[in-house]
């Protein structure tokens, strides 16, 4: 004798079969090696890399359009002992990164500073304030071989301001700068760092920035 279902019955079994290959479906996208939440994901816009137990995080510079700009991130000693950032320069051409480089820009130069502990367990914010401070140039006074009333007055040879300490130049937005950190005990780090625009956001708060603004 045939069974007859009703209408609500049919639509139930219906509803139960797309639920079960739905689940079956998304089983195998969840267990499958290229399922999304398997992948590397890096929040950040900046650049991530380590040495040992030293970790950078976030490392990016903006800049403006005419290539100045400043070096941003955070330096963190993972490690079991202190260490120190030494310097942070533009790596020299041909450094082995594993990446091609295709947008690097000419010369880049990066402000120098004095080197900074880092601290067991400690984060590092760049940029950090101390830097290299030239010495100031002040004119000297000659006098000339028949004594006057005034001496005359011989301009010392000017010397070239020093770079702001963390800041760059030569890197303009959409370019990849090739940079290598060097410490004190760690091995160097060289890596790739996006340059994005000044205006994208800002990483951390300026000590100098007006109230209420960062």
């Amino acid at each position: 004798m045939p069974i007859t279902l009703s209408a609500r019955s049919v639509r139930r079994a219906a509803l139960a079969g797309a639920a079960a290959t739905l689940s079956i479906a998304l089983a195998a996208c969840g267990a499958s090696f290229s399922a999304q939440t398997s992948q590397p994901y890096q929040a950040a816009e900046g650049t991530n890399a380590s040495s040992g137990g030293i970790v950078v995080r976030n490392l990016l510079v903006l800049a403006s359009e005419d290539g100045k700009g400043e070096l941003h991130g955070v330096v963190v000693n993972n490690g079991t002992a202190t260490d120190t950032l030494v310097s942070v320069t533009q790596a020299a051409p041909g450094t082995p990164d594993g990446q091609d480089g295709s947008d690097q820009p000419g010369v880049v130069t990066f402000g120098k500073f004095e080197a900074l502990p880092l601290q067991v367990g400690a984060a590092l914010t760049l940029p950090q304030t101390p830097g290299v401070e030239a010495p100031a140039t002040t004119p000297s006074t000659t006098p000339t071989a028949v004594p006057t009333d005034a001496p005359t007055a011989t301009p010392a040879t000017p010397t070239a301001a020093p770079a702001k300490p963390f800041s760059v130049t030569g890197a303009k937005p959409g370019q990849m700068v090739n940079v290598t950190l060097t410490f004190a005990k760690a091995a160097p780090i060289t890596t790739y760092v996006p340059v994005l625009t000044e205006d994208h956001y800002t990483p951390t708060p300026r000590d100098d920035a007006p109230a209420g603004e960062h």
